[in-house]
């Protein structure tokens, strides 16, 4: 019967915790005994690094006697950190046992301003440097396809045909994400600018020259283009075949407020399902990638955003 209570509390407690942090920034395991939050500073100020990884591991015996296994993961976390967390964990957790602590922990993460000092001098530290930019050059801002020739932009399957990978890369300014894996799953993020539609097809049929990408098992979409004249904002999606893969990823566009751009993150499956996992693989390939190239300049609540229609119907969003 305790179990059967401590499955009741951990239910009811990742219930409450989906609610307060949305499923944005809290994923849960479809058996209801893992869960991750991505913890934030309190005070808002945010760059896109600045997250916490709180993973929780529930034993049947949380609440009523053993503390969750947690994992604490960020590029900029510390092991003096990370132990000093791990304590004060514990004695949150033996103020209140028998009592769920998930939120606590993440309410007292947010507002630890020597944790979040920590990641920004990390951050600033790590940060590429800025290299004077000459008027001349040309190489710094790609090209965009409907910033070429008219011959060219009428003429995309030819230029397709002729042109090589590298090139096309170049022409139409792809950049690709670091491919990792997870349990023998392989993720990879691309992205290009795009300031139409037309971009965006051009952009998919240049990744799908490539065989590898070709390949893969899942190519999931997502794109926002400004529309200043008529003041909104021209978005859409493709799961390609990772059901409600590709409206997660356009919400995190949406988070970040990214514009004129289209990303697409490949999969490869390898054989072990990730379940929940794979949505949080998918957008932190793609998060990762938005940021490096500089379209992360803040985040919006996720509360202002509207919904994605499907692939067919490109919505139109009321800019702010």
């Amino acid at each position: 019967m305790e179990v059967e209570g401590n499955r009741i509390a951990q239910a009811e407690e990742l219930e409450v915790l989906r609610s307060i942090y949305g499923e944005e920034d809290c994923w849960i395991s479809s058996t209801n005994q893992f869960c991750e939050v991505q913890v934030r500073p309190a005070d808002g100020a945010n760059n896109g690094e600045l997250i916490l990884r709180l993973g929780v591991h529930f034993p049947e015996s949380y609440p009523s006697e053993s503390c969750p296994v947690v994992e604490l993961n960020a590029s900029w976390f510390s092991e003096n950190s990370r132990r000093r967390v791990v304590a004060m964990f514990a004695s949150l957790f033996e103020e209140a046992v028998g009592e769920v602590v998930v939120f606590r922990w993440v309410e007292w993460l947010k507002e630890q301003d020597w944790l979040w000092e920590e990641a920004r001098s990390w951050v600033q530290e790590h940060a590429p440097p800025i290299e004077p930019v000459s008027e001349k050059d040309d190489s710094v801002s790609p090209p965009m396809v409907s910033d070429m020739p008219e011959e060219i932009v009428h003429s995309s399957e030819r230029i397709l045909d002729e042109k090589g990978l590298e090139e096309l890369d170049t022409i139409l300014g792809i950049v690709h994400g670091e491919p990792f894996t997870e349990k023998r799953s392989t993720f990879q993020a691309h992205l290009a600018p795009a300031k139409s539609v037309d971009d965006v097809k051009a952009v998919l049929d240049a990744l799908l020259r490539n065989r590898k990408i070709a390949a893969a098992t899942h190519n999931i979409m997502a794109f926002r283009i400004s529309m200043p004249i008529k003041n909104t904002v021209l978005q859409d999606n493709d799961d390609d075949g990772e059901t409600a893969a590709g409206g997660r990823l356009l919400h995190l566009l949406q988070i970040v407020n990214a514009l004129n751009v289209v990303v697409v993150v490949s999969r490869w499956y390898g054989g072990i399902q990730l379940g929940p996992d794979r949505f949080k693989h998918i957008n932190n390939a793609a998060r990762s990638l938005l940021s490096s190239c500089g379209y992360i300049a803040g985040e919006k609540s996720s509360s202002t955003t509207q919904k994605s229609h499907s692939k067919s119907n490109p919505q139109k969003e009321q800019l702010a």
